[in-house]
Order: structure tokens, then sequence, then C-alpha cells
């Protein structure tokens, strides 16, 4: 039979349990005392943790002052902050600067000028839109390159005509050589001047006779001899410069020269060609002598119609514009090929002659594959040829180390599968014929996700034995496309531009495509055989800017998108607008940088100092002390930091202590900066504040105070013989044999109140057993005999 235990003995009356949680309480007295030194050395583990957390802190403080750049800081001004922001970094000097914002970047934009009812409806057109990324015929050869490199010094020069008129032609902004003819054309006196076979040609048109015609130098600088017009004194109406050394690779002065077109074969001979406009005026045009497209239009404009002869929108040719205003058929003509060969022969009722791409060679077997598809490359994947025989075989350009075109066809004419490579017609990229006689189709494919074959142009099936590659992107229109289908074909390619349909100001549609890459490396041009008429919205061009600096001769920079960094100057320049003046750029010694730095690290040390105070207070009126109170840890680091920040380093320079240049530390421990005292040091005498922190001795390492700071915070808290880590795995120790005795303790103090309450259940039970006798004992009666 059970037991009813309760909290009450049922016979005594007594508090078992209460009484048994009393005796307890004084057996558990050690076990308790254990329990608040455990939380003693939790709090004094957190403190130790925070203590460790803010040395560390103070050393990435001192660590951030180990930059030489910090103390040789300087701050730039410009004297156009809307034209061109300016920030000097690490390499910037003290001084002046004078930049000129020539030109911004744009995106090369073009726009068509029909316009269309709609943009979803079919338009019924059939051809093709060819988007070229070069072969461009009026690249510009920039000054910088002539001279085997030496370039053209800036400067001013003066020309004079045959009637005795002077003009001064600053030149100093002067890019190109087409920047040159523009200037010397504009300067106000009667001369043309133009180039021909690699010099300046100056044609006189006064007609006079009173004067010869003169260039002389304005200035200690040597432009006129650097673009050989040096000692021209000519009493004749033309007068040629000496030959300019051009850079390699650069044909012409201006543009394309005519040996680089028709593929780099050239356009034959050109002799003369007939224009007829509609008034009915006419002119024949002699450029028997032109060594470039450039004199060609020079020609041509110089023939005294009512025309003007330009680059086409494509830039891959010739423009002429009929501006006289008759009513008759405009017409260019020649004896021979030459009008032909320049792709301008015809004759139209409208105003403008389009000419034909001539077709500039831009690829030779020099070219590197990564240079193509404007300068994206093609890859380095595979691809299959397979022969109309169906024969086929691999070409793998990273295994078979194909770098150049060359080396890419000599490949391919080295397979045994009866094909030949080699550069194509147009100069754009290569062909690959089929010799194998088969009745089956050249088929080129690309291997996996490689896309070789298709930036080269010749992934497909052809349909004569040959399948011709180019570096342009051709997108078929069938008379089923609208405006929005044709955007999705070119933007589905999305090889050198993004096509989008835009809104006219009377609700009408056009066609845009812009270039997919900024600056003059992502020019686009557009050949179309529809009837779009596409003109340039915007141009590709690149920012350009002209810094003179100090002493040194005028540079000019580029940037695809108006962001400088000049090495020579030290300065991130950004080009916002183009300034009709000079923008000034002062450059000065900037101490805000490292004062900033150095009130960091006051600042975190003084919440190091802080800390300690928190954690080793003694307070005598309540009698009550910091966790830390008295520990040698605290002590150690307020001795090592005072001793360290007010000491003298031996071995260091002018600067030997902190005291020198307005840091010093007060009553309370706490650090204090003189900011003029250390300005002031800063401006005086930068190399020597850095020398005293950041000193160096023959093995490279710091042993200025930087050195002497993360040294010492090493001692505390580094994290393998660190004092703060040794302490916090001390504690640890401690803590974890403090836990062990404590459960051991418990696990008694269980036991011992088991017990007694066994005992105290066990006595009440004793003595209802009494009880229960004595009342059995009272109710024994004598019996009577």
């Amino acid at each position: 039979m059970g037991r009813i235990q309760s909290s009450i003995g049922l016979v005594t009356g007594t508090d078992i349990v209460g009484t048994v949680d009393q005796l307890m309480a004084i057996s558990a007295q050690p076990r308790d005392r254990l329990l608040s030194k455990a939380q003693e050395l939790q709090g004094q583990q957190q403190q130790i943790a925070s203590l460790t957390a803010t040395v560390i802190g103070v050393q990435l403080a001192g660590d951030a002052l180990g930059s030489s750049s910090l103390f040789r800081s300087k701050k730039a001004t410009s004297s156009n902050t809307a034209a061109l922001s300016v920030t000097p970094n690490e390499t910037a000097v003290a001084g002046d600067h004078t930049i000129r914002t020539l030109q911004t970047a744009s995106t090369h934009n073009v726009q068509s000028a029909q316009r269309f009812s709609a943009q979803d409806e079919a338009l019924g057109l059939t051809g093709s839109i060819t988007i070229q990324p070069s072969g461009f015929v009026d690249d510009k050869v920039l000054l910088s390159t002539l001279n085997d490199g030496l370039g053209v010094q800036a400067g001013k020069i003066r020309v004079t005509d045959r009637s005795g008129t002077s003009a001064e032609v600053d030149l100093t902004a002067a890019r190109t050589i087409d920047d040159v003819l523009q200037a010397i054309n504009d300067a106000g006196v009667d001369i043309q001047a133009t180039t021909s076979e690699g010099k300046i040609r100056l044609i006189d048109l006064t007609g006079k006779t009173d004067s010869n015609l003169k260039v002389e130098q304005l200035g200690n600088a040597e432009t006129a001899a650097d673009l050989g017009l040096w000692g021209i004194d000519e009493a004749s109406s033309t007068a040629d410069g000496k030959t300019i050394d051009l850079p390699e690779g650069t044909t012409s002065l201006r543009g394309a020269a005519l040996s680089q077109l028709g593929g780099g074969s050239g356009l034959g001979t050109l002799t003369n060609f007939d224009i007829e406009l509609a008034d009915g005026t006419s002119a024949n045009i002699d450029v028997s002598s032109a060594g470039s497209l450039a004199e060609v239009i020079d020609a041509i404009n110089a023939s005294g119609l009512d025309l003007i002869a330009r680059i086409n929108d494509a830039g891959n040719g010739i423009r002429l514009r009929d501006v006289s205003g008759g009513e008759a058929s405009f017409t260019v003509s020649s004896s021979d090929d030459t009008a032909a060969n320049l792709g301008i022969e015809g004759t139209t009722d409208e105003t403008v002659i389009e000419g034909t791409d001539l077709n500039l060679q831009t690829v030779t077997l020099e070219t590197k594959l990564t240079e193509l598809n404007q300068g994206r490359g093609v890859g380095t994947g595979s691809f299959t040829i397979t022969n109309a025989a169906g024969d086929a075989s691999a070409i793998n350009i990273a295994v078979d180390e194909i770098e150049t075109l060359g080396d890419l066809i000599d490949k391919i004419n080295g397979l045994d599968i009866d094909v030949t490579a080699a550069l194509n017609e147009a100069g754009d990229g290569i062909v690959i014929n089929d010799n194998s006689g088969g009745s089956g189709s050249l088929t080129i494919s690309d291997i996996g996700s490689g896309e070789v074959a298709a930036k080269l142009g010749i992934a497909g099936t052809a349909e004569a034995n040959s399948l011709v590659g180019t570096d342009a992107t051709t997108i078929k229109i069938t008379a089923e496309d609208t405006l929005d289908t044709i955007v999705e074909k070119i933007n589905e390619s999305g090889r050198y531009g993004d096509a989008s349909v835009i809104v006219n100001d009377d609700g009408t549609y056009s066609l845009q495509i812009r270039a997919n890459k900024g600056g003059e490396a992502g020019r686009i041009g557009i050949n179309t055989d529809l009837d779009f008429n596409f003109r340039t919205a915007s141009k590709g061009q690149d920012a350009v800017i002209a810094i003179s600096s100090e002493g040194g001769n005028t540079r000019f920079l580029n940037s695809s998108d108006g962001v400088f960094e000049d090495s020579i100057s030290g300065l991130d320049l950004t080009v916002k607008e183009v300034s009709d003046k000079p923008i000034y750029v002062n450059v000065t010694d900037d101490p805000s940088k490292a004062v900033t730095a150095i009130n960091r690290f006051a600042e975190q040390f003084n919440k190091l100092v802080d800390l300690i105070d928190d954690v080793t207070f003694y307070d005598a009126d309540n009698q009550e002390v910091g966790l830390l109170f008295g520990s040698t840890e605290t002590l150690r680091i307020q001795t090592g930091y005072a001793r360290l920040l007010t000491s003298t380093l031996s071995g260091a320079g002018e600067i030997k202590s902190l005291s020198q240049i307005g840091i010093r530390l007060d009553e309370n421990g706490q650090m204090t900066v003189d900011e003029t005292k250390l300005k002031n040091a800063l401006n005086t005498n930068a190399d020597a504040v850095e020398e005293f922190f950041n000193r160096t001795n023959d093995d490279d390492e710091n042993v200025g105070m930087v050195g002497q700071l993360s040294a010492l915070a090493d001692r505390y808290a580094g994290t393998t013989t660190g004092m703060l880590i040794n302490k916090t795995e001390t504690l640890n120790t401690q803590l974890q044999r403090n836990n062990e005795r404590v459960e051991s303790m418990n696990v008694r103090l269980d036991a011992q109140r088991e017990r007694l309450l066994s005992t105290y259940y066990a006595m009440e039970e004793a003595i209802a057993k009494i009880q229960a006798n004595s009342s059995y004992a009272s109710n024994i009666s004598y019996l009577e005999w």
C-alpha cells in the first residue's frame, strides 16, 4: 500500500518541504558562492572582450596612419566646375594646370529620316540593313602620333597670303591634321589649306602678287617646323610644306589613303570626272594627284560649284549635295572609270548622290583575332568546316594557338578537305572557298557554346561554294516586317547596336539604332538598300582635353566616357561640357585627410582610456569596485601606451615625438590634438611627419610610430600570444572548473534533499504508528475473573 505525502506533516503538522529547503539553503552556501564567482568570471570575460576589441580598434586606427599618401594628400580646384570636375590621386603634385575641354564624349546614334505612320504595320520593304563597326574613311590622324611619336608642339603661327594680308593661327588646341587645316582655312586670309603626298599644301586664292605666300612661327614653340611649314616664303600661289613622318600603318595625313580603298587594292587610276548641277552649271574635277579621299573631296569643294561634298553618314564613301536650286538633273560622270571607282557615278532628280561603300581595308594577315568586333574579339572556341563532298575537319582557336587572321588562314589552308581561305575582296574579313567539287554545300558550324565562326561571319551554309566573312552584321528585312519586328531582329543580333522605335513630334515613327559601345571605338556605320535614309543624330566620339602643366608641353587625352586618369599630372578628371575658355586647375597640399585620420586615432584611443576607467573604478563611499580593478592587464595597457605615446623614438628624423606635431596626453590620460600645430607641421615638413609615423628599417619593416603602435597592440590583443587572449583563456579555464564543481555539488545537494525528505516522511510515519499503538493500548481493559 503506497503512502500519501504532502508538504505538511499530517501527524505533526510540520512544514516538511519548508524545513528541508531551509536546511538545503545552509548546505548550498558553498555552491552559491561558486555561482557568484561564475557570474564574476563571466563579467570579467565580457569586459576583457570589450577591452580586446577596443585595443584592436586603436591598432586599426593607428594602421590607417601607415599610408604615405595620407601625408601627401592634395586638394585640386577647378575654375569651372560646371565643365570639369577634378580629383587628385596619389601621384598628384602641387602645381597649376591649364586644361581645355575640346570635346565631350557621346555614343553613336542614327535615326531614319523616313517617317512611318505606324510601328506595328508591315512596311512592304525587302532588303537588308548592315551595321559595320569599321571601314570609316574619315578617321583623323592625331598630331601626337606624327614625327616618330614626338608629335607637334602646341603654339601659334602667322600666315600671309599674296595680297599681303596676315593672320595669326592659334594651334594650341589642335589635335589632328584636320584641326590644323580648319584653323588655317578659318584664319581670315584667302588661303586654302589641304594636303598632298604627306605634306600640307597652301593655295593662295587672292590672285594677287603683292606679297609672298608666307608662314612664320610665333613664340618659342616649334609648331611650324613640326608641321613641315617652317620657312615657307614663296612667290607662288601654291606652296608645299616638307614631308611629315607618319606613324607606322598610316599612309595618309587625312583619313583613308586611296590605296587602302577597294579592300586594299586601291581604286585604280583616277583622272578626272564631270559634275553637272541641276541649274546647268558644271565643272571638270581633276583628282589625278589626289592621294587620299579627303583630297578628292577638297578638289570637289574647290570647284566653284554650288554643291557640298563630304563623307557620307555611313562613313564609307562620298556624299554630294546639289545646292544650286535648279530643276534639271544632277549628274556625275567620267569618260573612264574614275567616277564609278569613286562610287559617285550617276544621274538623279534628287539633290543628293549617296556614294557607295568604297571598302576601306580594315584587316590584314597580321590583324589579331582579339582586335575584331570593336575589340571584343571572337573568343577561343571551335568550329567545324564540312565541304560539299561531306569531308569535315575542325579548328580550335586555343588548342591550335591561332592569334591572327594570317594564322587562321594558314590553319584552314592546311586542312586536308579541299577548302582554301584568304582575305575577302572587301578587306574586312576572310572568305572560305570549297574546291572539292562535291554535290553538297560548304557548311561551317560552331561547336558547343562557341561563337568563333559566327563572330567571324563565316557560320552558315554556302549558296555558291563560298562563305564570305565580314566584321559587319547584316539583318535581312522582308515585306512583312514592321518597325517593331525590325527592332527585334537587330536586337536579337545585338552585335554592335541596339534598335528602338522613336515617336516624332508629329506622331509618326522612326527607326533608331544606337551603338552599344560608347566613344569613338563604338562608332557604327549603317548601309542599307531600303528607303530609311538614316542620318547621324549623334557621332560616336571620345571626350578630348588638352592639358598643359607647369614647364611641360601640351598633351591631348582621349576618353570614351569623359573620365580621365592622367598619370603625369596625377589628376582624375571628368569632362561635363565644352568650355570656350581655358580651365585652370590648382593643386595644393591638403593636410585635412591626415588631420582627420589622426583625430580618428585619438578618438579611438580615448575610448580605450574611458573603457579602462569604467572597468577599474573604485568607489570608496559605496565600497564598490570594477570587475577589473587592480588587474595586471589594464595596468600594463595603461602603462604601455602612456610610455610609447609620450616617448622619443630613437633613430627618428627631424620629428621624434608626437608632442612636436601637437599630439599630447592630458592629466587624465586622454589624447588631445592641437590641429593648428599639426597642420603647420604637415604644411611645412610633410616628409618628416610621414617619416615619424612610417620609418622603415633595412628589412622594410615599419619601425616608426605606426609600427610601434601595431607591435604594442599585438602584445596586448594578438591572436596567438596576446596578453588579453591569454587572460580570456585563463578565465575560460577557471569558469569551466567552477562549473564542474557546481555540477558536482548540485548532484550531492539533490541527493541530500531526497534523504531529508525521506527522513521527515519516515518520521511522520513512525509517529503515526506510535500514536496508533497508544490508542490501541488505551482501549485494553482488565478482565474480571
